[in-house]
This record gives structure tokens, sequence and C-alpha cells, in this order.
């Protein structure tokens, strides 16, 4: 079973489940983004402890904790070991495909040099526009430099 390893600014450490982690970070998040909420639950609180309370960074621990939790990161490292180590165009691509976004394109309107990474985004997401929303926001973190590049494709 996976792991995720939180650790509070005074060093302590606690191993969460991936879905109770991002389920604790998603009712901390909720909670922070709209605080007329009348209380925050004992889950969120304790997840707190070692995230804090800036929406940003609770953000991206729940992208982190979702991504392990669906298995992201292995299919970021299939897309990024074809051939590709710019993950800021692997960003832009994911993001391109996503039909909910502004800049969604027409397979037609891309340049020809584009369809061999589309290609292999495709197979690997089965064209899940729930698993390209996944992949984008995780790429998101490397492109922003929340994650570092070297821990594309751990278990950890």
């Amino acid at each position: 079973m996976q792991l995720i390893t939180l650790t509070a600014p005074d060093g302590h450490r606690e191993c969460w489940e991936p879905c109770l982690a991002a389920n604790a970070l998603k009712q901390l998040y909720g909670y922070l983004i709209n605080p007329e909420q009348d209380r925050v639950s004992e889950l969120a609180q304790q997840v707190e402890k070692f995230v804090g309370n800036d929406p940003s960074r609770v953000r991206n621990a729940l992208v982190y904790a979702q991504s392990v939790q669906d298995g992201l990161f292995h299919k970021l490292a299939l897309i990024s070991n074809n051939g590709e180590r710019s993950m800021a165009r692997i960003f832009f691509l994911l993001r391109s495909l996503d039909k909910d976004t502004g800049i969604h394109r027409n397979i037609y309107d891309r340049p020809a040099d584009d369809n061999p990474m589309i290609a292999v985004i495709q197979q690997v997401t089965n064209r899940d526009q729930r698993t390209i929303k996944g992949l984008a926001a995780l790429a998101k973190l490397f492109v922003d430099g929340q994650l570092s590049y070297d821990s594309l494709g751990d278990d950890n």
C-alpha cells in the first residue's frame, strides 16, 4: 500500500493513505476558500497541522495527494519519458486537450510536430478528460517549481 508522508514544521511525521489525505485536504481547502463555514472538520484540522492554512499551499498538497491516489505520477513519467523533456510543453499540450479550457484546439489546428506527443498523451490517458485535467494540474506543479523534476516517477 502506498502512503504519503506528511511532515509538520516541528518535524513530526505521519504517514497517511492518499485517499484519506486527499479527503482531508479537500475539506481544508474548501474551508479556507469559504471561511463563512461554521467550522472545519476534525480531519481537516489534523492535516492543517502539516500543510498550514495558506490556500495555495493546501491546493498544491491536494493536487499531489490526488495524483498519488490516481497513479498520475506514473502516467506523467510515461509521457515525459517518450522523448519530451519540457514539462512546460507537456503542460501546454495537456491543457490544450482539456475541453473545458479556453485553449482547447482541434487536432487539425495543431502544428504537425505536436502530433506524436498528443498521440502518446491520448494513449496514456485513454482520452479521459478527468485524467487529462489531473495530469495538467500535476504538470503545473512541476512548471511552477512546486515539485522537482527529479521526483517524477518516484513511488513516494
